[in-house]
This record gives C-alpha cells, sequence and structure tokens, in this order.
C-alpha cells in the first residue's frame, strides 16, 4: 500500500547472462570431498551458549584457531569413526557429573530434556561440548578448564 502511485524500481543486472569462462551446474561437485561429505562430521552453531562461562567470548584468537582446525580435521571422519576414537569423543548421560552450573544452562536454555551430551578433548583440559544429532554436532560450550564435566579422580 505505500508503493501506491510510485515507479517500481527496476533492478540492473549484468549483460549476456552467465559469466564466461564461470562453471555453473551442481555447486557441490565443484567442492572437493563433497561426494561422501553427507555421512562424514560436520558442525552447527546455533545453540552455543552466549551466555554462561562456557561461550567463546573470552576465547583467545590464537585458541580460536586451533579449536577451528581441530574441527576441520575432525570434518574427515565419519561419525564411526569419531564414535570409535576413545580419547577424542564421549558421550555422557545427563545429568550423569555435569556440574551444577551446567545443568541450570541446560534448563535456562530449555535443554534439560536431552538424555546424553557429548564431548571432543583437544589437549590437556580443553573440551568442546554438544549434541549430536545424525552426523551433526551441535556447539553447545568451550570448556578450556574441564568444569563442565569434570573427572572422578580414581583411588579418592
Amino acid at each position: 500500500m505505500g508503493n501506491r502511485g510510485k515507479g517500481q524500481k527496476k533492478i540492473s543486472t549484468p549483460p549476456g547472462g552467465i559469466a564466461v569462462g564461470k562453471r555453473t551446474g551442481n555447486p557441490s561437485s565443484l567442492l572437493p570431498g563433497s561426494d561422501s561429505s553427507g555421512d562424514r562430521l560436520c558442525w552447527r552453531f546455533a545453540h552455543v551458549d552466549h551466555d554462561s562461562q562456557w561461550g567463546f567470548d573470552s576465547m583467545e584468537p590464537a585458541v580460536l584457531c586451533e579449536v577451528l582446525r581441530k574441527l576441520a580435521d575432525c570434518e574427515s571422519m565419519t561419525v564411526s569413526e569419531l564414535r570409535g576414537t576413545r580419547r577424542l569423543f564421549k558421550e555422557y548421560d545427563l545429568p550423569g557429573g555435569l556440574c551444577k552450573d551446567a545443568l541450570a544452562r541446560l534448563t535456562a536454555m530449555r535443554r534439560d530434556d536431552m538424555t546424553k551430551i557429548q564431548r571432543l578433548e583437544f589437549t590437556g583440559l580443553q573440551r568442546l561440548y554438544g549434541f549430536m544429532e545424525g552426523n551433526v554436532f551441535h556447539v553447545v560450550w568451550w570448556d578450556p578448564e574441564h568444569q563442565v564435566y569434570p573427572s572422578r579422580l580414581k583411588n579418592t
């Protein structure tokens, strides 16, 4: 209703249609490894908890770059291969040994109905937590100090 009486603005298009020398067709055929990527591990970041102490906000740029490199390395694996790595990947029943703050955050995020949480261990104490759905790892927390699911020391 607000455009009545006004002329339509024309959108200019480049002359000649398709650019000469450009490849066209199925874009996935242009990406290396795309033919087998459907069953490979991939990432989603829509559920990252930015309001907790385990957000990515305080991450040092060098650490972020290293984490992204490791995530890219993991993308070469299928979920089955990932689950076969005992040190890198673990799955925990919830609530299990999740710390109280993490349980409270799951409730605040309306994810307290989840029955399992998965984690990737990088180096030392560093952990990345999220939820696996098929071949997609939905990233939730970056835990550089191993606080979300602390280990119980043996013989203590």
